[in-house]
């Protein structure tokens, strides 16, 4: 018998995993949710255009929007997860807006849409950052020249 890797369980032959319980995913694998969103958005897109809901442009427009977050989740890991979860209600309010704006938004227009709006609200978030950074760098600098002073 082999020691546990990193502290985890010993199984022996009577208590190992079925293969059903060692491939289930955590909810929060980003693979396993944009797998998830890429299902929704594909069964919205397989539908005729003209019988589109409400609710389906509603549920298409959210997993588009998830979707965006989920692809951009290895960049948005540089940015505190407020930052990650500020950009999801701003582009959940826009979306909303948009599709009250416009019921009848076909799939295209509602994926532009999520794209420009993603992209703007991903451009305020660096430049707020970069606004941060920049405002640390500059206390930084001048609590520096007065432990300089005080030196002297």
């Amino acid at each position: 018998m082999v020691a546990p890797v990193n502290g985890g369980p010993r199984y022996t032959s009577s208590t190992q995993k079925t293969a059903s319980e060692s491939s289930t995913q955590a909810p929060s694998d980003p693979a396993a949710e944009r797998a998830k969103q890429a299902a929704t958005l594909d069964g919205i897109r397989k539908k005729d255009e003209s019988k589109l809901t409400g609710t389906d442009r509603d549920n298409y427009a959210s997993a588009l929007g998830t979707d965006k977050i989920l692809e951009n989740k290895p960049f948005l890991g540089f940015f505190d997860d407020s930052v990650s979860e500020t950009i999801a209600k701003k582009l959940d309010g826009d979306i909303a807006s948009y599709l009250k704006q416009n019921p009848n938004a076909s799939l295209k227009d509602i994926d532009k849409h999520v794209d420009d709006s993603f992209k703007k609200q991903m451009f305020s978030a660096v430049v707020a950052q970069k606004g941060v950074d920049m405002a640390i760098a500059s206390l930084k600098k001048q609590l520096q020249k007065t432990r300089d002073g005080f030196d002297e």
